[in-house]
């Protein structure tokens, strides 16, 4: 079976009311721990499986991967006010600090923290801070090439060979134009357009 994204497993688990449990080791039968900062697994019952919570997931924020402590503290404290998620951030982080001096949680802003939220409740099927998976990446470009938007064979320019002045329009932008509504004059407006 082939290891499924930490973030897709965590979402999965919450929507079943099966959440995951902090352990101190990779083992299935080891102790389980509430204490975060002691706690270096991410074990899933269904199917049963173990993440390092140190594992880097698709979740980027500030350039950067947020691993699954972060994630799995931010859902923690989903219920709790920002200035508190924030001293919580702290006391963990000092806490992490004199246990191994490498280990961080890292505070995701409000919005960061709204947005992984609605989605790991699936209140939202996408976000913006969450990379795609590398088969999204994949039937995205299938779908492209399949549309003519991208790759394949090219395609005659809208306006034809005798287009006006060679220019061609951005598909995107040409989109825009054709949702805009077309506005006259006050002549026209106030009588009307007389046929020619």
């Amino acid at each position: 079976m082939a290891e499924l994204d930490p973030l897709l497993r965590l979402r999965q688990s919450i929507a079943a009311n099966e959440a995951p449990i902090t352990t101190i080791s990779s083992d299935p039968t080891s102790d389980p721990t509430d204490n975060l900062a002691l706690a270096t697994h991410l074990q899933f019952s269904n199917p049963q499986y173990s993440y390092p919570l140190d594992t880097p997931t698709r979740f980027i924020s500030s350039d950067k991967a947020v691993d699954l402590r972060s994630i799995w503290f931010a859902w923690q404290k989903k219920d709790v006010a920002i200035p508190d998620y924030i001293a919580s951030a702290q006391e963990l982080n000092e806490e992490l600090a004199s246990k191994d001096g490498t280990s961080k949680v890292q505070n995701l802003v409000f919005v960061e923290r709204l947005d992984l939220i609605t989605w790991l409740e699936g209140a939202s099927e996408e976000s913006e801070y969450i990379k795609g998976l590398e088969s999204d990446a994949s039937a995205t470009r299938s779908a492209q090439v399949a549309s003519g938007a991208a790759g394949g064979v090219s395609t005659i320019p809208r306006g034809g060979a005798g287009a006006r002045g060679g220019r061609t329009v951005d598909p995107r932008l040409q989109e825009i134009y054709d949702g805009e509504r077309r506005m006259g004059d006050r002549n026209s407006v106030l009588r009307g357009i007389k046929p020619t």
